[in-house]
């Protein structure tokens, strides 16, 4: 389960999955909220971008992205009381989208939602019938009254466990995290009332740092969302139940900062190794340009974890810049390659353990 911010690099990178990869994936959308954009005709001025402009393809981008399968859909980002032009609430508008696009979304709630958001997904589970994902976040895991926390989701959703989809989610993590969290986890699951009853259980983290900005040479970053997991899964006859695994892929697990979202950076690479995360980068942009996404594809293919030009569209389209049958692409184009190969890794990773 993917956890993505459905940007088009990343609903670029799940089209471009083989339809057996497909079959195996179950993203989780999150609903950015609105960012700066240029306003045309005057220079250096910004303004921040409508619900309409940032939602207004979201029908065609969805058939896209998950053009068999089915989706979660999560608005927790959204600032509470911001409504569409006509009303609605953001979710609705995105739920009613899809059901026009023919695509099958589950909406996600959790503890401490905004009543508008609760009555959201309340409706939206009426009327779809396909039942809700509740998302449990760090704060919420490890408290006493976690059953109690449950029961009360169910209640506010109208639904019962077993149509609801369970993902307790860690959120972002580091190395140092990997041994505690495994541990405790164990405890988290085994406690869980009605655990058989829910339709699926899956356990997410994020350990892609939030900001690479002070990376300079090419540097390996711990895959400790996926360290925790391995560890977890080694555990399995302790478990009454393996979770799926879930990761928010090659970012952070918060949305981009604002400044993030005005500035272009510098062309980066992040690729997923077995363990760890590789990431190149040039230098700014604005001084460099984009020829320099050539030399580190080069860089990149040379390197000993470079998985080959077939393994993935993404790993395709590396080789192919490195040689110059690509061009250098931009920041979107290179989130599509690295997002396409690290969730054919990720495959991969769980296909030789054993586990679906």
């Amino acid at each position: 389960m993917p956890i993505l911010k459905f940007m088009q690099g990343e609903r670029d990178a799940l089209a471009q999955l083989e339809a057996a990869q497909r079959q195996r994936v179950t993203p989780l959308f999150e609903i950015r909220p609105p960012k700066p954009k240029p306003v045309k005709g005057k220079r250096k001025s910004l303004q921040m971008e409508t619900l309409e402009e940032l939602l207004g393809r979201v029908g065609p981008h969805l058939v896209k992205a998950v053009p068999d399968g089915r989706a979660f859909i999560d608005g927790l980002h959204l600032p509470p009381a911001q409504t569409m032009a006509t009303g609605d609430h953001p979710l609705a508008y995105v739920m009613a989208k899809a059901r026009e696009s023919g695509v099958a979304l589950v909406p996600v709630t959790g503890p401490e939602r905004p009543p508008e958001y609760l009555a959201t997904v309340r409706r939206a589970v009426a009327e779809d019938k396909r039942g809700v994902c509740i998302r449990l976040r760090k704060q919420e895991l490890f408290e006493d009254d976690l059953d109690e926390v449950l029961s009360s989701v169910l209640q506010k959703a109208g639904t019962s466990r077993e149509s609801t989809d369970l993902v307790l989610d860690l959120g972002p993590i580091g190395p140092d995290d990997v041994g505690m969290l495994s541990k405790l986890l164990l405890g988290v699951i085994g406690g869980i009332d009605g655990l058989m009853a829910f339709r699926t259980l899956t356990v997410a983290a994020g350990a892609f740092p939030q900001s690479i900005s002070r990376i300079k040479e090419p540097t390996k970053i711990p895959r400790a969302d996926w360290l925790v997991w391995r560890a977890l899964a080694g555990k399995a006859k302790s478990l009454p139940r393996v979770p799926t695994y879930s990761d928010y892929a090659i970012q952070g697990a918060h949305p981009p900062s604002l400044n993030a979202a005005i500035h272009s950076g510098s062309p980066n690479i992040r690729y997923t190794a077995e363990d760890h995360w590789l990431v190149v980068r040039g230098e700014a942009l604005k001084r460099r340009g984009y020829d320099q996404y050539t030399a580190l594809a080069t860089y990149l293919m040379e390197h000993e974890c470079y998985s080959g030009r077939t393994f993935s569209r993404g790993d395709d389209y590396i080789f192919g810049c490195a040689g110059g049958a690509e061009t250098p692409g931009s920041p979107g184009v290179w989130r599509r390659v690295g997002t396409n190969h690290h969730i054919a890794k990720v495959l991969k990773q769980l296909t030789s353990l054993h586990v679906p």
